[in-house]
Order: structure tokens, then C-alpha cells, then sequence
């Protein structure tokens, strides 16, 4: 609390210094007694006080909402709103009073708009309200939602709105049939792909994170991905993986994820290994080193023994 506050709230400043004093007495000191009227009705205004500060969340979102649908508004003003919306949008019930009252589809809307920071920040409205939500996931999914998204994923300029409408779609598709279902039908899965392709690391991160989500949730969509050449390129990210220096102490998600990704590919689906696996393979976990890299390691071994034994003494 800022100073400023504490000297235009007298109530707060002197609950403090109490505290404060309370804090400083010794416990053997202190004796706890019923509060007088003086000391109950001092609380009291307090509370009051705090309470007439502290905004309702319904109001608090109508209030921002006003901002974002006025085209006079200012940028810096419809970040803000955006900022505020989202964080209100992490609560579920927060979420459902935003849609109910038609704010999300108003959130929504700033998808398209031409400012790279805006669609982000909508993005990330839609990210924090689908998530746990099967009436707000319906909504995006059969709606215009989910397509936009991913063709913000797919041709959007700016990097970070790619990685933003990623996250949105992420959190929309995962753990959610019907959204997945939606998702292939307006061919997501060749998105993903392409997207796993970016040299953005971010971007492919997010890639690998919702194919393997959607590969442990749906083990049949292991065969679409495998027919698609995605274990190559999953085998040559770890021959990359191969060739680093792992000794830094900033840690690699992407290593975890892709092994664990082609580990359920491999189990699900009849993956081709290159004819270098078994050193690629054992190159990497013997770079990975430390407790850090455990299950790193660990999947390393998984996979070499669901490598095919050689039948003409090359390496596969």
C-alpha cells in the first residue's frame, strides 16, 4: 500500500500502526480481550472505507467494456481494458458473468483488429475464459472464434500474435472432445504442423505442447500426425537436441516435450526410425547430465528400446 493511500485513508494508517505495535510486543505480553464499542466501530469505518474502494467485478469488466466498444478510445485506454478483462477472465464465475452479458463476444471482435497488441491482448481474454469452461469452449468453437485463431496462427504477421492465438487455441482444444473435433475439421491439424516448422521458438514450444497434449488425450489422432511426417521432424529436432551444449543452467522444455511426443507417437502408431535413432538417441542422453535431466534421459532409454532391432547391422 502506497503512502499516498495510507495518508488519505487515516482509518488504514492507524490499523497499521497497531498492527504493527501488536507485532512488536512480546506474546507473553499480549492479552486479548473483546473488542469495545470504540475499537468495534474504528474496524468498522475501516472496512467501510476498503469496501468503497474495492470495485464489483461485474462493474469493473462494464466499465472496460464501455472502453473497448468506443472507437474514441484511446490504444493505451483499450490496453488497459484488454489487461483488466483478462486478468477478471482467469476467475470462471468472472468468466461467465463477461460472456453473459455479452462481453466476450465484444473481446472477441479485437481478433481482427489491425493493432498486433490489441489482437494479443484479446487473444489472451479468450485463453484465461475457455479454460475449464465447456460453455464458454462450445461458444468459441462454434462460433468464428476458432477459425480466426487459427488463421492468426497460421498468417499473422506479428510473432507475438502468432504465439498468443496459439496459447488461445491451446487452451480451447485441449481436454475438450467437441473443440477437437472442431479443430480438425477446420484442418488445425496441418496448422499446428506448419507451425511446429517456425524458427520462433516460442511458437514451436506451444506447437509441441498441443500436439502432445492432444496425442495423450486422443491417442487415435497418433496415426494423422505419424502420416504427416511429424516423427521426422520430431527426430530431427533431437538430432539438434544431439549436437548442444546442455551444461547451461537454464533448462530446455522443448527437449522433454519432443521426446515425450514421439514416445506416444511411437506407442500409438507405426513410426519409421531414421537409420541414425540409436546414436542420436544415446548421444543426447549422455549430454543430458544432472537430476535436472532425469526424465530426459529416461525417455531417451524408452525410446531406443522401442527402437526395431537392426537386421543388417546399421544403426536404426
Amino acid at each position: 500500500m502506497g503512502e499516498d493511500n495510507l495518508q488519505s485513508h487515516p482509518n488504514w494508517n492507524a490499523i497499521l500502526q497497531w498492527s504493527l505495535r501488536f507485532q512488536d510486543e512480546p506474546s507473553e505480553n499480549r492479552v486479548l480481550e473483546p473488542l469495545d464499542q470504540e475499537r468495534r466501530e474504528f474496524l468498522m469505518r475501516a472496512f467501510e472505507d476498503y469496501a468503497a474502494m474495492t470495485e464489483d467485478p461485474v462493474k469493473s469488466m462494464r466499465r472496460h467494456l464501455e472502453v473497448i466498444k468506443n472507437p474514441a478510445s484511446s490504444k493505451e485506454d483499450c490496453v488497459v481494458a484488454l489487461e483488466e478483462i483478462a486478468f477478471h477472465a482467469e476467475d470462471i464465475d468472472e468468466a461467465n458473468d463477461l460472456y453473459l452479458m455479452g462481453g466476450l463476444q465484444v473481446c472477441c471482435a479485437y481478433i481482427k483488429h489491425y493493432d498486433p497488441e490489441l489482437q494479443s491482448l484479446a487473444c489472451e481474454v479468450i485463453a484465461s475464459a475457455v479454460q475449464n469452461n465447456e460453455k464458454i469452449v462450445q461458444f468459441a468453437s462454434e462460433t468464428f472464434v476458432l477459425s480466426d485463431l487459427l488463421k492468426l496462427v497460421d498468417t499473422a504477421q506479428h510473432e507475438m500474435v502468432r504465439v498468443k492465438s496459439l496459447l488461445a487455441v491451446s487452451c480451447l482444444v485441449r481436454g475438450n472432445k467437441g473443440a477437437l473435433e472442431k479443430f480438425n475439421e477446420l484442418d488445425g491439424y496441418n496448422v499446428i504442423v506448419r507451425s511446429l516448422q517456425s524458427p520462433v521458438p516460442k511458437l514451436q514450444l506451444k506447437s509441441l505442447f498441443l500436439l502432445s497434449s492432444i496425442c495423450l488425450d486422443a491417442p487415435d489422432q497418433c496415426k494423422v500426425y505419424n502420416s504427416m511426417g511429424v516423427p521426422q521432424q520430431l527426430f530431427a529436432m533431437c538430432s539438434k537436441f544431439s549436437t548442444e551444449d546442455h551444461t547451461a543452467e537454464t533448462h530446455d522444455a522443448s527437449i522433454l516435450i519432443t521426446l515425450k511426443l514421439l514416445h506416444t507417437l511411437a506407442i500409438h502408431s507405426k513410426v519409421d526410425f531414421p537409420h541414425d535413432a540409436l546414436t542420436s538417441f544415446t548421444t543426447l542422453r549422455d549430454s543430458l547430465g544432472g537430476d535436472r535431466f532425469k526424465e530426459e534421459r529416461t525417455f531417451c532409454t524408452l525410446l531406443i528400446k522401442l527402437r526395431p532391432p537392426s537386421t543388417d547391422g546399421v544403426d536404426r
